[in-house]
């Protein structure tokens, strides 16, 4: 009996410490390192985040985050060519621009320490580490007309169906983190930091999914948000 009292008492305690809990999300960027000698590219990819804290002690938490970074196109603008439905279209054969269009979606997990008070208690700096595991999705994006801007092809013409129009990028890797915060009482943590994504591979799908420019085996994240307490 003495032995299930002491099971149940660490199961309540348990339930206890992870029913408090940490839950916000804001604004993302994704800047990339120029890899690929991308003239004049900017290679940063805005998003939004969402994340999750779970406190093990005071000043150590879990953490989460899943990013969204909107779909960021290439700098370089290709020449594709498009077909009529039937023989009768004239002019059968179109030139048109497109480009290669990446999106991603990002999650992050491991430990995060806080420095100076505790994570929901005023002000303090934080750091931590974990793994990253990305999904990106690669589209090649034609324009509605073609070079000419003379003929919108979409109801009249037809893109090659052997053409990879899109692919998806797996990539895992590893991160460091650090960062500030403040905790107004009853109301919230308002939160910035910086993240050094390091990645340890990347699989591409097709040659679609490897013409993107976005990506590179080091890039930064910078993240601002508002995150709640609840206990």
């Amino acid at each position: 009996m003495k032995y299930i009292s002491l099971l149940l008492f660490a199961g309540l305690l348990q339930v206890q410490i992870f029913a408090q809990f940490s839950y916000g999300g804001g604004l993302s960027l994704n800047s990339f390192l120029n890899t690929q000698g991308v003239q004049n590219g900017n290679l940063s990819m805005p998003g939004v985040h969402a994340h999750l804290e779970i406190p093990r002690s005071g000043d150590v938490t879990l953490y989460g985050r899943l990013s969204y970074s909107f779909p960021k196109a290439n700098y370089d603008t290709l020449i594709g060519y498009v077909t009529g439905v039937n023989q009768n279209i004239n002019p059968y054969i179109l030139a048109v621009n497109n480009r290669y269009k990446t999106s991603y979606f990002n999650i992050e997990g491991g430990n995060r320490y806080y420095i100076g008070n505790d994570y929901d208690n005023g002000f303090s700096g934080y750091g931590g580490s974990g793994i990253v595991i990305g999904i990106g999705q690669v589209r090649k994006v034609y324009e509605d007309r073609d070079i000419t801007g003379q003929y919108s092809w979409q109801q009249s013409h037809q893109l090659d169906p052997n053409e990879q129009s899109q692919g998806r990028i797996f990539n895992l890797g590893g991160y460091l983190q650090g960062g500030v915060k403040y905790t107004i009482p009853a109301i919230g943590t308002i939160y910035t930091d910086v993240t050094l994504n390091y990645l340890l591979l990347a699989n591409f799908s097709n040659n679609t999914a490897a013409a993107t420019e976005y990506l590179s085996p080091l890039y930064f994240n910078f993240a601002v948000g508002f995150k709640k307490d609840l206990y």
